[in-house]
């Protein structure tokens, strides 16, 4: 029994929360992330948020069902993020990593994930003015992110 209210490194172990888009910026940001979390000793959990508002109508024009259109997403994305990974591992070594797939709007899904888990950091890539559409979309989750989290937040900048 510890004295008081200590309590042991090995009890309490941090997890790094990163997101990633499978940007550029996503992919530097999960870099930062992995060689932080090596450092501290901690857990890393890598979330990609699935945003389709229209899927309904999507599957009705695929052809197929809205849950079938679900499996499908969910399994491509799966794929690639532990791609990403893997990749990522070789070359900053290897640890072990949870991913994690959700579903709406990322900026919400990343705070509850962050919330619910009690991460000790976010960790999120960041593109800047020129940016194309889909990475300004990103900056403006971490911005969201940024201004909403109950933890740090690192904004890792893409170039």
């Amino acid at each position: 029994m510890l004295p008081g209210n200590a309590v042991s490194r090995s009890m309490v172990r941090n997890t790094i929360l990163v997101g990633s888009d499978f940007s550029g910026p996503a992919r530097r940001a999960l870099g930062q992330a992995l060689s932080l979390a090596r450092e501290r000793d901690a857990g890393l959990m890598v979330l990609h948020v699935i945003h389709v508002p229209d899927l309904e109508e999507l599957a009705m024009l695929a052809g197929v069902t809205a849950e079938t259109l679900r499996q499908r997403l969910v399994k491509e994305r799966r794929e690639r993020l532990a791609e990403l990974v893997r990749e990522l591992q070789e070359e900053k070594g290897d640890l072990p990593v949870e991913t994690v797939i959700g579903w709406g709007h990322p900026y919400e899904v990343i705070l509850k994930k962050a919330s619910d888990t009690a991460v000790s950091l976010i960790v999120l890539g960041t593109a800047g003015p020129s940016a194309d559409m889909e990475r300004a979309l990103f900056g403006s989750t971490a911005e969201k992110v940024l201004r909403s989290a109950a933890c740090p937040v690192l904004c890792v900048p893409g170039e």
